[in-house]
């Protein structure tokens, strides 16, 4: 019997989501069955605020032109565990690698209190108005995830909870990056899974993110201009009970150049890590080997403390209570 070939759904924003915001069922159902079969899908005509891009991209450029040293000075959080500013390269470890760090410099936001840097006028406001268009795209996507795994409907108010109070106001903890990738890496980013519900990616600045099949292999995912990239991510397995994938991805170097650079922004898509995450009714009958962690729930705070950790990010001096607790007041209070 021949194999059926791997590959990562292309899928039209207009199919999945109506225009009054609602899921469409069948639409719902391709992108559920995507990240089922893949743990990826391509989203074509995303309202993400692609008129962005560029500006973003080009302001990036600035911020890191400004030099690792006067970034880590002004703008580097290490006692958060890098999840707001700057994070330097070689700082995040892919364990999946032999332990090797990522050639990486980052910098981070996400929903609240977020790092500037003062010698690039427009720099924040440009990330945090794409951050915000993030936030609806993702919450949209998981409106229609929703209906793919809660077909019945008890549990959507849950699941939904999580991203929304019940005035609607936006309660998630996610988080963003701006990342450049130097052209001399011997990795750009070590195979690894995501922590969160649901990543978002634009395009970026060049080819590289390759995600791996179920035989092992490396399958290049291409994009075109205006695609948006959609990938599940660790907490959305759990909640699934393993019926979504989250699947091992990597950033291959294409250049092997000393003066180019490689520049993405992902989003990740997170919940309001202070609440119980649990494993739905209706996904609790999906086979064992699916499922990535053993728990029956888990705040979401204690799951992505657990990853990141994991990656070497948080210090192992630190405890989920302190780490919890710096996190709370900066959400409270600010740096």
């Amino acid at each position: 019997m021949q194999e059926t070939p791997f590959f990562v759904p292309r899928l039209p924003w207009r199919d999945i989501i109506a225009p009054n915001g609602s899921p469409l069922p069948e639409g719902a159902a391709a992108f559920g069955a995507a990240l089922r079969d893949t743990g990826f899908a391509v989203i074509t005509g995303a309202p993400f605020r692609g008129d962005l891009l560029e500006t973003n991209y080009r302001l990036m450029r600035e911020v890191f032109d400004r030099g690792a040293e006067r970034l880590q000075e002004e703008c580097s959080h290490p006692e958060i565990g890098f999840q707001r500013g700057y994070m330097p390269t070689r700082t995040e470890f892919g364990l999946r690698c032999g332990g090797d760090p990522d050639d990486k410099e980052v910098m981070a936001f996400g929903s609240y209190h977020n790092v500037g840097v003062a010698a690039v006028p427009g720099y924040l406001d440009a990330a945090q108005q794409y951050y915000a268009a993030c936030q609806d795209v993702g919450y949209a996507l998981m409106h229609a995830l929703a209906l793919y795994l809660d077909p019945v409907g008890s549990e959507r108010g849950y699941l939904l909870g999580l991203f929304r109070d019940g005035d609607g106001r936006r309660i998630d903890d996610s988080h963003m990056r701006h990342i450049r990738y130097p052209g001399t890496a011997k990795r750009m980013a070590c195979e690894h899974t995501d922590s969160n519900m649901l990543s978002l990616l634009p395009a970026a600045t060049s080819r590289g993110l390759e995600v791996r099949d179920t035989r092992g292999r490396w399958i290049p995912v291409e994009t075109e201009e205006g695609d948006l990239v959609v990938n599940a991510g660790d907490m959305l397995n759990f909640i699934s009970g393993g019926k979504i994938l989250s699947t091992l991805h990597r950033v291959e170097n294409r250049f092997n150049d000393p003066t180019r650079f490689r520049h993405s922004m992902p989003f990740f898509y997170h919940p309001d890590h202070t609440q119980e995450l649990k494993i739905l009714d209706s996904c609790a009958t999906e086979p064992a080997e699916r499922r990535m962690f053993p728990h029956s729930s888990i705040t979401g705070y204690a799951l992505l403390y657990e990853l990141l950790s994991s990656y070497k990010v948080i210090p192992p001096e630190v405890s989920l209570g302190q780490w919890q607790a710096s996190m709370e007041h900066l959400k409270e209070y600010g740096f």
